[in-house]
């Protein structure tokens, strides 16, 4: 998948929804809440040429994994540009992950890590860091965090980076139907 000059950045205010317009009339809608997302006018533009590099970069990285379905990684590298460009600065979330056990020695955009809240694991992929803290993505199904918290799909959160578990050979092995998906 390439993403190329055709596609568009739409924002309907009165939806209150961001897409973008991909070829052949197919959209993809933001799945964020638009108070997750930098307040928008009405707006039609084309992809930058940044954009469609990070999209490809992002895309690359999960589709060379071997564990992320290709439909998956499509989805998470659209809603990675839509997050990284339009999302609202966040504030860490460290305490509902449990500390790692077994660290990834370095940190990318792109990568693969695994986040443990105690009550569940979910494969995450890395969208963001500065050294002191790093933003994952969700890439399986919900994710409980709490009685009263869950991050569905595609959910971005902020943690510290101690909190980040190196995938270990099971979930490279693993089928887990929502991310192995055919």
């Amino acid at each position: 998948m390439h993403a190329i000059a055709q596609w568009h950045w739409v924002y309907d205010p009165e939806q209150q929804q961001l897409q973008i317009e991909l070829e052949q009339g197919i959209v993809h809608s933001a799945p964020y809440k638009s108070s997750r997302l930098v307040p928008l006018h009405a707006m039609r533009a084309a992809f930058s040429t940044d954009d469609a590099e990070q999209f490809q970069s992002f895309y690359d990285a999960l589709e060379s994994s071997g564990i992320v379905a290709a439909q998956t990684a499509l989805e998470a590298s659209l809603n990675y540009l839509i997050f990284s460009r339009y999302g609202r600065p966040q504030m860490p979330q460290s305490w509902y992950f449990q500390t790692a056990e077994h660290a990834p020695s370095s940190l990318e955009v792109g990568q693969l890590v695994s986040l443990n809240s105690g009550m569940a694991e979910s494969i995450c992929a890395i969208t963001s860091t500065d050294g002191e803290f790093v933003e994952c993505m969700v890439l399986g199904g919900d994710f409980p965090l709490s009685d009263i918290k869950t991050l569905r799909q595609f959910d971005v959160i902020k943690v510290m980076p101690n909190r980040l578990q190196a995938l270990h050979e099971s979930h490279e092995n693993s089928t887990d139907s929502h991310l192995k998906q055919a």
